[in-house]
């Protein structure tokens, strides 16, 4: 097993692993050294502060929500001090979370909240998808220190639909399902989303990413085509598919509802 000893030097970390529990701690660093990460334990929320501060790039924390004298929370917020180009990305992991959790993370720009007992498929899975994010960012923030061009349209509905999807997916840890289930929301975001990235969808596919059954999202896609939302066809490849996309009048009402929600969250 990977030891959990703080490494010297001021060599570029992947994670930081910010636990208390040793135990804990040793089994995520050797998860994610066993997945090619560079890997560093800090025991506390100061301790994982002054490597952060040091010179020395860190680009995730993995820290855990209860920890005595800083715990996970206050930590984030001293991250939030540093600058975009400097400050790590941080994933949060409980034992027990609560809702008032899962929302203050998502204020603190958290990218996951994991509930323990992590597996170790999803630990790794939502460390490299921090990651990309990271570069995405670092990206970005170079390219506007030397031009930086005004978002588009495109991009500000991207950021939305990933906004309003990361709180879909924490609602689905605190709330039973059915307390959300008319899925047409849910099936007009897919939808926008495969007009956004060029993909096809089907009522199957619309079925299980909104969580609902066959016969009800044909039922609820009935009614959406009834408002003149959507339109579907036959599957030229594929008789046995029906292919399902937004009308014109669909995709105004949905880029509008983008447009007044971004505008929402920078007031």
């Amino acid at each position: 097993m990977a030891t959990a000893a703080l490494p010297s030097g001021t060599e570029p970390l992947d994670v930081l692993v910010v636990e208390d529990d040793t135990a804990v701690a040793n089994e995520f660093v050797d998860c994610l050294s066993r997945a090619g990460l560079r890997c560093a334990h800090a025991p506390d929320g100061w301790q994982a502060l002054r490597m952060v501060a040091a010179p020395r790039d860190v680009a995730i924390v993995l820290a855990d929500l209860r920890m005595p004298e800083l715990d996970g929370l206050q930590f984030a917020e001293h991250l939030q001090r540093l600058g975009n180009g400097t400050r790590p990305e941080i994933i949060f992991v409980s034992g027990n979370p609560e809702l008032n959790d899962a929302v203050r993370a998502i204020q603190l720009e958290a990218r996951d909240l994991l509930v323990k007992p992590v597996e170790p498929d999803a630990l790794v899975r939502s460390v490299k998808s921090a990651l990309l994010v990271r570069a995405l960012r670092a990206q970005s923030t170079a390219d506007a220190a030397i031009d930086p061009p005004p978002a588009t349209p495109v991009q500000r509905n991207k950021a939305s639909l990933q906004s309003l999807r990361a709180v879909r997916r924490i609602r689905s840890r605190y709330f039973p399902s059915e307390l959300f289930s008319d899925p047409c929301w849910e099936m007009l975001l897919d939808l926008y989303d495969c007009l956004l990235s060029g993909q096809h969808a089907t009522v199957t596919s619309l079925a299980a990413a909104s969580g609902a059954t066959t016969t009800t999202a044909w039922r609820r896609l009935g009614a959406l085509q009834g408002h003149g939302l959507i339109e579907r066809a036959d599957d030229p490849d594929d008789k046995r598919r029906t292919l399902v996309r937004l009308t014109e009048a669909g995709r105004r009402a949905v880029e509008d509802f983008f447009d007044t929600y971004s505008r929402s969250q920078h007031q």
